[in-house]
């Protein structure tokens, strides 16, 4: 039988989740390179869960950077931080919250909101906040599951989000849309930028 579709991901099994986020890797260079991602730079990671994307990132950025994972479950960032003591990666601020709400004095150089805008109750809530946490003229890239896709991988079709939402989202948000790009049949990502 069928598992049904773990919105919240509350019964996640992290290594399973960190392993599917692995199988994205091949996506990665593209999204860091489509916001000019460079090292030094203080990068947001929404919804990081067990942390595959965050690794890269502190690999990308180097230790004058940092990354502020954040993800809803303390199990999941538990998971990463073990990841970061076995790598000796001490730039991943690890930060348990909501990310429709959560408080940070932080002003990001960029932001990610990959593979999980699918799981959030309120995705607009989600976007503004993520727009009050970046510096003016920071870049945002949201990623998701198209549903026009086959399917053979990750959401089902039913939990996907069309890429007209998702930018409409952004602009709603306060975000301008620098690019929307398709880069697998499975995946797209939009790229947004907070105004000056």
């Amino acid at each position: 039988m069928e598992k049904a579709f773990d919105k919240d991901m509350r019964h996640a099994d992290w290594d399973k989740v960190y392993a599917r986020q692995l199988l994205r890797a091949d996506l990665m260079p593209e999204w860091m390179d489509a916001i000019r991602l460079k090292a030094g730079e203080r990068i947001l990671e929404v919804g990081c869960g067990p942390g595959g994307l965050s690794l890269i990132l502190a690999e990308r950025v180097g230790p004058q950077g940092l990354v502020y994972a954040l993800d809803s479950s303390a199990d999941a960032l538990a998971y990463l931080a073990r990841k970061q003591r076995e790598r000796g990666i001490a730039h991943i601020r690890t930060i348990v919250g909501d990310a429709t709400t959560l408080e940070l004095d932080v002003s990001a150089d960029c932001a990610f909101v990959t593979m999980m805008l699918h799981h959030t109750d309120d995705p607009g809530a989600l976007l503004r906040n993520v727009h009050r946490l970046l510096r003016p003229g920071a870049f945002m890239l949201a990623a998701e599951f198209h549903p026009d896709g086959p399917c053979e991988v990750g959401a089902r079709r039913e939990s996907r989000i069309a890429p007209s939402e998702v930018q409409a989202w952004c602009k709603d948000a306060g975000f301008v849309e620098a690019e929307y790009r398709r880069q697998t049949p499975e995946h797209y990502m939009v790229i947004a930028q907070r105004g000056a």
